[in-house]
């Protein structure tokens, strides 16, 4: 017993039935766990084979004379065991001509396993003195079979208490981002909506400006006709204004007017189709209405005020089908995407110019291609400076961020992956290496109503 009290786990319990045997004088020794069930079992948590250790396992208690003593309690067979045990197997396998075992238990009397030896000789020793060293055995056992059991029972309370703090620290990151994209949300949609009437009233203005024009330069040029030669005062205000000039000057006035307008509507409707990020509701759209959108949101940051500093977007879309999405949140990964990549940018922008390197084409990547799985896969990658092996696999937790306090709260990549993994059934990956290329890859599964959801 010294020897076995600096020992636990497997190492005790080997030692424990090596002792064992070598105490009783018997050729085998071991100590099983009691599983319960409509079939109780045995684990083998160490057994001592003679000579050696032998591979611990798995068998049923019925029939056998383990069984016998987990139910009745000390059972020792000085001899005939295989006679009263005819269905164990084990016992012929292993020679076995005596048997002695006891039950561990608990302080409240619960069964937790039984400790037993065999020898393929009868046994000699007497009936007290077996019965008090399988009792001391059987008594230590127990206490370490409780300990490894409360560590378990910790280690299990531990995990679901991190797998708990895991789901708070997702749960605050999407109320803080769904907040805070609201009411981007709303912000965008007043404002597309406040332009969207004036600019309308341009529009439609311009066309009856333009034929308005047309109209009185008929009228002009039949004056002309009829009356060729015009007074004195009339043909010096004609030279003054440079009448030729402007005839055909506000043509292109009008043109450039329409153009300009036309461009005003396409940013208000993609504001507007932005402005669906604080909305949950799936539906059949468009995903490269949703990325231009995106897209036209960070165009200041796209043609930065720095002369030295211009991102060069590249475009690669192909054919995708409309599919069953929540757009507003899938517009919402868009942005974070593209405003990280742009990030990156302006980091490698400055690093390089610190350092005096030679800066390559700054360039940010869109692709979208359908995979014959039919899945549809968004992929936006940057050359910026690359993100280190040591934190890729940290970018998707929440409130983890490499950049200064102020400019990032870690929320970002944290949301995206959650709507695209638990509310698209898709998958979001990161490669990327250090001072080189970046990719994001979004892979979404093609829904086409509610109701399909076979291929998610």
């Amino acid at each position: 017993m010294e020897g076995l009290a600096s020992q636990i786990g497997e190492e005790f319990f080997r030692v424990c039935v090596h002792y064992l045997a070598e105490l009783l004088q018997v050729q085998y020794a071991f100590i099983a766990k009691f599983i319960d069930g409509e079939e109780p079992k045995a684990q083998v948590l160490a057994f001592w084979a003679g000579e050696d250790f032998g591979p611990n396992f798995d068998y049923v208690l019925s029939g056998t004379p383990c069984g016998i003593a987990i139910e009745k309690g000390l059972q020792i067979y000085d001899s005939g065991i295989q006679e009263k045990f005819p269905e164990d197997e084990d016992l012929v396998t292993m020679g076995a001509e005596s048997y002695l075992g006891i039950a561990i238990c608990n302080s409240h009397g619960k069964i937790l396993g039984h400790i037993a030896a065999l020898h393929t000789q009868p046994l000699t020793r007497s009936y007290e003195e077996q019965e008090a060293i399988l009792k001391i055995f059987a008594a230590r056992s127990a206490a370490e079979i409780e300990r490894q059991n409360t560590e378990q029972k910790l280690k299990q309370q531990n995990q679901r208490l991190e797998e708990t703090l895991m789901e708070l620290k997702q749960t605050q990151a999407q109320l803080i981002q769904a907040e805070k994209m609201s009411s981007l949300g709303h912000m965008i949609a007043g404002i597309s909506h406040e332009i969207n009437n004036p600019i309308s009233f341009i529009c439609g203005n311009l066309e009856h400006a333009n034929q308005y024009y047309d109209d009185l330069l008929k009228i002009i040029q039949l004056y002309q006709q009829e009356y060729p030669q015009p007074s004195t005062v009339i043909q010096e205000e004609l030279e003054s204004l440079d009448f030729d000039f402007i005839q055909i000057d506000i043509k292109k006035l009008l043109q450039s007017m329409q153009i300009g307008s036309q461009r005003i509507s396409k940013i208000v409707e993609s504001c507007r189709n932005f402005s669906r990020l604080n909305e949950a509701t799936f539906k059949v759209v468009d995903i490269h209405e949703g990325l231009e959108s995106a897209l036209m949101i960070v165009q200041s940051r796209i043609h930065s005020s720095d002369q030295n500093f211009e991102i060069n977007i590249v475009k690669s879309y192909g054919e995708l089908p409309r599919i069953f999405c929540s757009p507003g949140q899938l517009n919402q990964v868009f942005l974070n995407l593209l405003n990280n990549a742009i990030d990156a940018l302006e980091e490698a922008h400055q690093k390089r110019n610190q350092e005096g390197v030679l800066e390559p084409h700054h360039t940010l990547q869109i692709q979208t291609t359908l995979t014959l799985e039919n899945q549809v896969v968004i992929s936006i990658a940057d050359n910026g400076i690359g993100i280190p092996n040591e934190i890729q696999d940290k970018i998707f937790d929440p409130f983890f961020t490499t950049k200064p306090t102020g400019k990032g709260r870690g929320l970002g990549l944290s949301v995206s992956y959650q709507i695209i993994t638990d509310i698209h059934g898709g998958t979001l990956n990161c490669y990327s290496s250090v001072g080189g290329r970046t990719e994001f890859v979004v892979t979404l599964p093609i829904r086409l109503n509610a109701d399909n959801t076979a291929k998610i």
